[in-house]
C-alpha cells in the first residue's frame, strides 16, 4: 500500500514549470499513524438513496454497514442531499454535453443507436442549460463542503446502483451489443 501511496503522490504533484498546472497545491502528506486513530469515524448516510434500492443491493450495503459499525467504530448519521434530482440531471446534461464536443464524427458509426441518440442530445445542449447545470453542480458542491465542515472525514456511502443487474432478455443482441435501460438505473 505504501508504494501505491508513493506513486500516487509522485503523479499527484504539480508540475512548477507548467502555467496550469503549477496552480494546484501539491498533496497532502500521510497522517502519521497516532493522527489516523484519533480521526473521526462518520459515514454519512442519504436515506432515499437506499430506500430506492433492490432487496439484494440493500442487503449488501446493510451488511457493509454492519460491518463498519459493528467491528471498525464507525457511526453512522443521516444527511440530506437537496435538489438530488435536478442535480443528477445537471451532471448527466454536462457529461453528455463534453461527450458529445469531443467525441470525433468518424466515431459515431461505430457507436450502438441508444449512444447515437445520447451524443445527439448532449450536442444541442444550449449553453444556458449548459451554465445552469453548473450552478446546480456548485450548489451541491457547496453543501457537501458544508456537511464536511460539520462531519470532517466523513466517508458518503450509497449503493453504487439502486438494482444488481436486469435480465438479458434480448439473446445475442444483448449479449452482441450491450443492454442499456436508464430507467433501471435512474429511479
Amino acid at each position: 500500500m505504501a508504494d501505491l501511496e508513493l506513486a500516487y503522490r509522485i503523479l499527484a504533484t504539480p508540475d512548477p514549470s507548467n502555467p496550469t498546472s503549477s496552480l494546484f497545491n501539491p498533496p497532502f502528506s500521510s497522517p502519521s499513524p497516532s493522527s489516523k486513530n484519533n480521526r473521526p469515524k462518520t459515514i454519512g448516510i442519504y436515506n432515499p438513496w437506499f430506500s430506492a434500492s433492490s432487496p439484494p443491493v440493500l442487503s449488501a450495503c446493510n451488511a457493509a454497514l454492519d460491518h463498519y459499525t459493528s467491528s471498525l467504530s464507525y457511526r453512522l448519521v443521516s444527511i440530506h442531499l437537496p435538489h438530488l434530482h435536478s442535480a443528477q440531471l445537471a451532471h448527466a446534461l454536462t457529461i453528455l454535453s463534453e461527450i458529445s464536443a469531443g467525441t470525433p464524427p468518424s466515431l459515431l458509426p461505430s457507436l450502438s443507436a441508444a449512444n447515437k441518440i445520447l451524443l445527439s442530445v448532449g450536442a444541442l445542449t444550449p449553453a444556458t442549460d449548459f451554465l445552469l447545470a453548473q450552478k446546480m453542480r456548485a450548489l451541491l458542491m457547496s453543501h457537501l463542503a458544508w456537511l464536511w465542515k460539520e462531519y470532517p472525514g466523513m466517508l458518503i456511502v450509497s449503493p453504487t446502483t439502486p438494482n444488481a443487474g436486469w435480465r438479458i432478455g434480448g439473446g445475442e443482441g444483448d449479449l452482441q451489443y450491450g443492454v442499456s435501460d436508464a430507467d433501471m438505473s435512474l429511479r
